[in-house]
């Protein structure tokens, strides 16, 4: 079993805060080491891709959505969860990132590939070019002009790999007298271990370099 370590830091400011239940809350979900979708198709319904254009122009857009939208049979062999999304229509100015979340115990292992508008495969990414950024296991591009779809699938080389990480916790703690203020610190440190899964959540970032569409109006 392949191990990765990763040591996160985290700040909190403690004061006299008090919380109380709302509900019963439910258990995060756990990693899925097997895929048993039947009946999958040969290729994806780019007609229910997930639109990644926003209402209107934003500096940073995101969406998440299950990596269960639908399933594939791989050419490789053996069938696949995936999900589609959109690529907006004005992309030449967009930065995209787009991968795995990390759950509290899994994470889906993406497999990206790039379409045209045909839904024929443009590019894919090299195992080298997934990587950390923040909390999404993810790849990098800026799409091309003759690209239209991203789609997402599960690479079944790294499920059952775990991904352990530590959670540094610093927390600061503050307590005003009529004299004065008066603070001190603690810490924490929590081991956290995820599994690559089958299943889990695709986030798709889409940064864009030009909200107020420069280039458009110079044209």
């Amino acid at each position: 079993m392949s191990l990765i370590r990763n040591l996160t830091l985290v700040t909190a400011g403690a004061g006299l805060v008090a919380a109380c239940a709302t509900g019963p809350s439910i258990p995060p979900a756990m990693p899925v080491l097997e895929y048993t979708g039947v009946d999958c198709a040969a290729s994806p319904d780019l007609g229910a891709a997930l639109s990644l254009t926003p209402d209107k122009e934003r500096a940073l857009y995101s969406v998440n959505a299950p990596a269960a939208q639908g399933c594939l049979t791989r050419a490789e062999g053996g069938n696949t969860p995936y999900v589609a999304f959109a690529l907006p229509a004005d992309h030449a100015d967009k930065t995209i990132i787009v991968g795995s979340s990390l759950e509290p115990f899994r994470i889906q292992s993406p497999s990206v590939a790039i379409l045209d508008r045909a839904g024929q495969v443009t590019r894919t990414f090299r195992p080298d070019e997934y990587m950390y950024r923040g909390a999404v296991y993810s790849v990098q591009f800026r799409p091309r002009e003759n690209e239209a779809y991203v789609l997402v699938t599960a690479d079944p080389s790294r499920v059952g790999q775990r991904y352990d990480s530590i959670v540094v916790g610093v927390f600061t703690t503050t307590v005003s007298t009529g004299y004065g203020a008066s603070q001190w610190r603690t810490g924490t440190e929590t081991a956290q271990s995820r599994v690559f899964s089958w299943e889990g959540t695709v986030q798709v970032s889409v940064a864009d370099n030009d909200t107020k569409e420069e280039g458009a109006e110079a044209q």
